[in-house]
């Protein structure tokens, strides 16, 4: 019988494993799923022979039925920025790769994860799409949740002072399109007794996939069940050229997702983050304008993402003089705009870079 990866549940799920497989009295076993979460996420075990504070017999009986199995690393890079990129090997010999990108001390980092082994959405200036142009899988809840604890393995980050203090799911793959494991991950990340972090700390990405979960539109869904920050990867406030670059839009259109993203908005309090890749086409005037009459419909705050060239497209990078000057016009219309910088180029770990050859050529 294969084993019940412990890294798949989060505390619901373990609290009823403890009592339906390990046979653990009912009143006991919120007590033993905290026990358990606190050894792996606070304490870092890597066996539940460590795990003293339950009986030798039930260690026995937890290590038949339960796994601690992550992915291995078996690539790791270093940008002269700081950035280091892992390669991770799945159980099944796919691969994926995380980001962690620090900041200007070094000292702290945000992690990247990602959520599948490929994309089938077409984005036509990223990477990672037009390498794959499918979804080869989904990632489990293990295998997103394990990237942050084998991160923080090699960062040595167990004290109570994080090194890595966000996350951002804006790796390969995306989140809307695996929303369930996505959830476990979050809630363990977000569980006192697991990874401990705010909602505030985690960020959520979607092109704006507006499908139905649970009878709901998924961005509803997400703002009760998720509750973290929301990135919307729009990158084109006019729906004919935003169709263009990322084919999505033609079934979720800008339109249909802004009731969506202000009604997420009132439910969790917190701003939508806009994803503007700065490519020379969509820096105009006519994108300006029409961004900031999104902008008055959903609270949110502008992100311009340098671009970066990889694909075989004719994209053409944004001067910093059309930059400079889109970000006024958002700004002066009372609105945040902040430009970031990428990080991790020289090694491909920048945004829209995770082109994970290796994945693919698995398939």
């Amino acid at each position: 019988m294969e084993k019940q990866n412990f890294y798949d549940l989060n505390f619901d799920h373990l609290k009823n494993f403890l009592t339906s497989k390990v046979e653990i009295d009912s009143t006991k076993a919120k007590m033993r799923a905290q026990q358990m979460f606190n050894a792996v996420y606070k304490k870092n075990i890597k066996s539940f022979d460590e795990l003293t504070t339950f009986s030798l017999e039930l260690r026995e009986k937890i290590k038949k039925l339960i796994s601690l199995e992550k992915p291995k690393i078996v690539d790791i890079q270093k940008s002269k920025d700081g950035t280091i990129k892992f390669l991770l090997e799945l159980k099944d010999k796919r691969n994926v790769e995380t980001v962690l990108i620090p900041d200007k001390s070094q000292s702290r980092y945000t992690i990247c994860l990602s959520v599948s082994v490929g994309c089938y959405l077409s984005c036509e200036f990223c990477a990672t799409a037009q390498i794959s142009k499918n979804l080869v899988r989904n990632l489990t809840p293990g295998e997103i949740i394990s990237q942050i604890i084998l991160s923080k393995d090699y960062i040595d980050d167990w004290s109570t002072q994080k090194k890595i203090t966000n996350q951002v799911l804006m790796g390969e793959g995306s989140p809307f399109l695996n929303l369930d494991n996505v959830k476990v991950a979050i809630d363990n990340s977000k569980n006192k007794d697991g990874l401990d972090y705010g909602r505030t700390r985690i960020t959520v990405s979607t092109v704006g996939v507006g499908i139905k979960k649970d009878d709901k539109d998924a961005i509803d869904w997400a703002s009760k069940e998720l509750d973290v920050y929301l990135a919307w990867s729009l990158h084109s406030s006019i729906p004919k050229h935003r169709s263009e670059i990322m084919p999505i839009n033609d079934k979720y259109s800008i339109d249909s997702l802004i009731p969506q993203l202000k009604k997420y908005y009132d439910q969790t309090k917190l701003p939508i983050f806009i994803e503007w890749i700065c490519l020379e086409e969509n820096m105009t005037e006519e994108h300006a304008k029409e961004l900031v009459k999104i902008m008055k419909k959903v609270p949110s705050k502008l992100n311009l993402i340098e671009f970066n060239p990889l694909t075989n497209k004719d994209f053409k990078p944004a001067s910093q003089e059309n930059i400079d000057k889109f970000s006024k016009t958002i700004q002066d219309n009372g609105f945040l705009s902040l430009f970031r910088r990428s990080r991790g180029r020289d090694i491909n770990a920048s945004c829209g870079s995770l082109a994970n050859k290796k994945a693919i050529g698995n398939e």
